[in-house]
């Protein structure tokens, strides 16, 4: 929760930095306005004090007296104390070039004032077109000043809308955010989950974010996903017990003849112990000691079955593992009337896996498929090398078959077709779980009345560059 805290912690200072920034850039635009509209207030008063000067200007042209003008004399001396005081805000609105005019229009407008005051003879048409220039002046100034205080109020106008705007866009890309990692947490959750729902467990480390949250995630999904897989591990152990179950009947008729073997001969021998020559009873005994024999071969396949322990990852031929569990079921397939059969090429490569762990995905096929088949039919099993270099095993029976519907759900945990009572529906979980630790894959073809094909992909051992150059040889020398 730390980084999260200081994500929302940075965000937050974030935010007061840029309110505090819109503020100060307010703020600024306040006091610039205020200052512009003081400075107005004294181009208005400097353009006043300039159309005073023409209002006696223009007394002195009806009423010609000299004495008029002295008052106009005092208004043009404010005149240029104000120039001089606004000189640097004429200069920054008008430049140095009209500034300076200006100064120019109103000193040549004094001179002409002065002689004029003084009684001399003047130019009074010179006079009154400097008085005009001199006013257009203050005019101009007066205009441009009052468009920068027209620009200060438009940003002023503006800005509450740039502040709210801008404010907008930062919650819409703080929350965009929040809601990529949000919507990011929930795809993890949901491939994670399917992923442990179906025992594939790689989606859990494809996390895509390191935050407290994301990391808490990922450590109870690990946590959960090692519970699911002890329990699993403990499933598999009660599906063996079942599918003895489900053998026994096959497994007590395998036992029954050799035990029935081994009775008639001590009997026979028992009643005609005196009367047998040691040949005979040496070749009796030895019927005995076969029959035995083949009897410890059933219970030390079951026990091999069974028995509970690490798995054993090894090289394991085809042939061999699809032989050894057809063993285990072979009576129980005879008795059901089924017809087994196999195809393995000699040449088929060698996979690597668990011997346990494999038997268990074939019996449950060959079970499967026995109850799939009310009153016997076929089960073969075909092998061969795919070019993506696995081993493909397809089980196939012409049992009642399967429809679409049934077929997406075969591989959900408890689903089953099954009476109550007649299963779990635990079994093809369980193989798809296997085959998956295996990094291999399963595909199902089924259809009503036609039977079903299970195709089981296993990756196939790679062969070493010492066996294929001793291969070669082998070929050419054929």
């Amino acid at each position: 929760m730390r980084t999260v805290r200081i994500k929302v912690i940075a965000f937050f200072i974030a935010y007061l930095i840029f309110m505090a920034l819109n503020t100060s850039f307010y703020w600024y635009n306040i006091v610039s306005l205020r200052d512009r509209l003081i400075v107005m207030d004294n181009f208005h008063d400097l353009l006043s004090d300039i159309l005073e000067i023409r209002r006696y200007e223009k007394n002195f042209i009806f009423y010609p007296e000299p004495e008029s003008l002295k008052e106009a004399v005092i208004y043009l001396d404010k005149a240029k104390d104000a120039v001089a005081m606004l000189k640097d805000k004429i200069i920054e609105i008008a430049g140095q070039e009209k500034f300076d005019k200006f100064i120019d229009d109103i000193n040549s407008y004094s001179q002409q004032l002065n002689l004029l005051a003084q009684g001399d003879n003047g130019d009074l048409i010179k006079t009154r077109a400097l008085g005009t220039t001199m006013v257009q002046g203050a005019q101009n100034l007066l205009v441009l000043k009052q468009k920068r205080i027209h620009n200060t109020l438009l940003k002023i106008q503006y800005i509450p809308i740039v502040v709210m705007v801008s404010l907008a866009v930062l919650i819409i890309i703080f929350f965009s955010w929040q809601a990529k990692k949000v919507l990011g947490r929930l795809v993890y959750v949901q491939r994670a989950a399917e992923g442990v729902a179906k025992g594939d467990y790689t989606s859990i480390d494809q996390i895509t974010s390191d935050d407290e949250i994301s990391q808490l995630m990922h450590s109870a999904f690990s946590s959960m996903a090692a519970d699911i897989e002890n329990r699993q591990n403990q499933l598999i152990e009660s599906r063996k017990l079942s599918s003895i179950g489900t053998l026994t009947s096959g497994i007590a008729h395998e036992l029954n003849n050799p035990l029935n073997n081994v009775s008639l001969t001590a009997d026979t021998m028992l009643e005609d112990f005196e009367e047998l020559d040691p040949d005979e009873a040496k070749e009796m005994l030895g019927d005995i000691i076969n029959e035995i024999g083949r009897a410890s071969e059933v219970v030390r396949n079951l026990l091999d079955f069974s028995r509970e322990g690490e798995h054993n990852m090894a090289e394991l031929s085809v042939q061999k593992l699809i032989n050894e569990t057809q063993r285990l079921v072979a009576n129980q397939l005879r008795l059901d009337k089924i017809n087994f059969s196999t195809d393995i090429p000699a040449e088929i490569p060698q996979v690597y896996g668990d011997l346990n762990s494999l038997q268990q995905v074939f019996i449950n096929l060959f079970i499967n498929a026995d109850h799939a088949m009310h009153g016997g039919g076929s089960l073969n099993v075909t092998v061969s090398h795919t070019k993506e270099n696995y081993v493909r095993f397809d089980v196939k029976d012409t049992g009642c078959g399967m429809s679409p519907e049934t077929i997406e759900q075969i591989f959900d945990p408890f689903f089953t077709t099954k009476p109550v009572g007649k299963g779990t529906g635990l079994g093809l979980s369980i193989i798809y779980g296997l085959i998956k630790k295996h990094e291999g894959f399963i595909k199902v073809k089924s259809k009503i009345g036609e039977g079903t094909t299970f195709s089981i992909f296993l990756p196939a051992v790679a062969v070493s560059e010492t066996e294929a150059y001793h291969g070669q040889i082998s070929s050419s020398n054929n």
